[in-house]
């Protein structure tokens, strides 16, 4: 049998360009910790399901990173002259699983001022994205003209954008989010083009110790992609742990 071989599907270059474009030049370090999502669990169910978990964790993620301007920031410059450039505000980007021309393919929405948002305005923002048709009318049109050009021309027209802090903050958010907590995998280590990426992965009943009890609670481990040559692994940990932290006493703001 002889080997197929076809263009990259348009649906796909979105990803390509992102990761030639910026990803492939970061340098990823992970860390990962359990999540009790007992309180996140109880508001879902509170609000009929209205209320995502991704939609939470952006809420919890944008209020800590707003206190920390370093991990606000987002590098600039070459390898002679790097520079910091934080920028106000804390936005979040939102990765999506959709179906474009029968390809499944990964596209993204960003929530702007999200550190300024109730986490109800936070999930509408992602359910326009959510139930948005990729087309040329909503609000992936702009990806949907990246896509449609020669590949060289997209990564050097993204590569462009992220020079400009605003617009890649903008772009690519303060921090990303990405979710795999509809199957049955325990954890999703992201790829980022900025300085911090989350991951969800799916909620479980676990065995977990209580007062020297042993219960059962709704586990999910949240991982969090970060680039070092902005952050050092202690203050990354400070930032997880605070998430953590937030999401485990959660209260419906």
């Amino acid at each position: 049998m002889s080997v197929v071989l076809r263009d990259l599907p348009a649906a796909r270059r979105g990803t390509w360009t992102f990761l030639h474009g910026g990803a492939r030049r970061t340098c990823h370090v992970y860390l990962d910790t359990d999540v009790d999502a007992t309180l996140m669990r109880d508001a879902r169910t509170a609000s009929d399901g209205r209320i995502g978990y991704v939609s939470m964790v952006v809420k919890a993620a944008a209020d800590v990173v707003a206190d920390y301007p370093d991990a606000r920031a987002l590098l600039q410059g070459g390898a002679l002259r790097p520079r910091l450039a934080v920028t106000p505000g804390v936005s979040a980007k939102v990765l999506l699983d959709k179906t474009v021309d029968g390809q499944r393919c990964v596209v993204s929405g960003t929530v702007p001022d999200a550190g300024a948002k109730s986490t109800e305005q936070i999930q509408a923002v992602v359910d326009t994205y959510k139930d948005a048709p990729v087309d040329d009318a909503g609000p992936y049109r702009q990806m949907l003209k990246l896509q449609r050009m020669p590949l060289p021309l997209s990564r050097l027209v993204y590569r462009a954008a992220l020079r400009d802090p605003v617009k890649r903050a903008a772009l690519q958010g303060t921090f990303s989010v990405t979710s795999v907590g509809r199957e049955p995998v325990r954890a999703i280590y992201p790829m980022i083009s900025g300085t911090l990426g989350f991951g969800i992965g799916r909620i479980v009943d676990t065995p977990v110790a209580r007062a020297g009890d042993v219960v059962i609670a709704p586990l999910f481990t949240l991982s969090l992609a970060f680039d070092h040559r902005v952050l050092d692994g202690a203050l990354a940990s400070e930032v997880l742990g605070r998430v953590k932290d937030r999401l485990e006493s959660w209260k419906q703001d």
